[in-house]
């Protein structure tokens, strides 16, 4: 029996050969002025912490303007399916969080949505008080090889990737159940997605009398992927190929584009890179805050979990409001609301 947790495992697998699972924490304190100090924290590798400091650690690439370093006192981070150990920072002042968005490390990141939230902070004076208010909306990945809904309906991408409410009379044996279906139903969108993608690059490369081979043969092939729950490269494919067909012809038309398809294959499957990036995002708002979406807190400041499984669902949109007093206008109040009445008093005596 497959553990429940065999989906993001395989599919770290997946992409482990290009890219390595970041793990991410990020804090953002908002000040008064609505500027911010954005300090990113993420586990460095063990040739990072002896001194080989040329790989960069981080999701993004830190310039000039990020100071970075070692933590003095590590800390540990739950991501859910992984704790990690947060041992190095990268750390910034942002005059606005407009100056916020982050430059991919590696060009399979570029267009991941965890990097380029589309964030706002806003005050708004009210005499007694000053409101502040942050939004940042995370964009649902979209140009999927293959529709997930041709796979799973709403309602149950809502509960897989979204963590939807359980049922409340299911009993753990059914929920376990259900999530070995919808398990076994996303890793078949995922597998029919990368043999998609190298499908249709090598049906481009191919003659006529190949193409008509490769129609033969895909529905079998497919089926096998599937089984073994193993991700389609154009490569594998055509070995494959080769191997029902008896033949050299796929291999022959992939060594001689080589350098194309692992291109093509690159792009149009680079959906399958987001997944490698996982953020815990925490906000602290100027005075107290008020209301939020979040649903976990770190010493009151609320914290979202941002992946793209999570955005392969749709739009994740977090928000978060404080209130400052103004002291300052208590205190002239008083001072006006005295001077009323000391007038006020010294007319009736007069």
């Amino acid at each position: 029996m497959k553990h429940i947790y065999a989906i993001p495992a395989a599919l770290a697998a997946a992409v482990s050969a290009a890219s390595c699972m970041s793990y991410t924490y990020m804090t953002t304190s908002i000040h008064p002025d609505l500027s911010a100090d954005r300090t990113v924290y993420t586990q460095a590798d063990s040739s990072y912490l002896t001194g080989e400091t040329d790989a960069n650690q981080f999701f993004f690439k830190p310039d000039s303007t990020w100071e970075t370093g070692l933590l003095a006192e590590p800390f540990r981070k739950d991501f859910h399916e992984e704790i990690c150990i947060m041992n190095i920072y990268a750390s910034r002042r942002l005059g606005s969080l407009a100056e916020g968005k982050l430059t991919p490390a590696e060009p399979e990141f570029e267009g991941c949505p965890v990097l380029a939230p589309e964030e706002t902070a806003k005050k708004h004076f009210r005499w007694f008080s000053t409101v502040y208010e942050y939004k940042a909306v995370y964009r649902r990945i979209g140009g999927l090889p293959v529709d997930l809904g041709e796979f799973m309906d709403r309602e149950t991408q809502e509960f897989f990737l979204r963590g939807g409410t359980m049922p409340g009379d299911w009993n753990g044996l059914e929920l376990y159940s259900a999530l070995e279906e919808m398990n076994s139903d996303f890793m078949e969108w995922y597998v029919t997605s990368t043999f998609k993608v190298s499908h249709d690059i090598i049906q481009e490369m191919c003659g006529v009398r190949q193409r008509g081979l490769l129609e033969e043969l895909s529905g079998k092939i497919l089926e096998e992927y599937i089984k073994e729950e193993e991700d389609v490269t154009v490569e594998s494919l055509c070995r494959k190929l080769d191997i029902a067909s008896g033949t050299s012809t796929f291999m022959d038309v992939y060594s001689g584009n080589k350098a194309a398809a692992d291109s093509l294959y690159r792009e149009q499957s680079r959906v399958t890179e987001y997944f490698a990036c996982s953020l815990i995002s925490e906000i602290e708002m100027p005075g107290k805050l008020c209301r939020s979406n979040a649903t976990a807190f770190n010493g009151g400041n609320p914290q979202w979990k941002i992946d793209c499984y999570r955005l392969l669902y749709d739009d994740i949109t977090v928000t978060a409001v404080s209130r400052e007093a103004n002291i300052w206008a208590y205190i002239l109040t008083g001072i006006v609301l005295s001077a009323g009445i000391f007038l006020l008093i010294s007319r009736k005596q007069g």
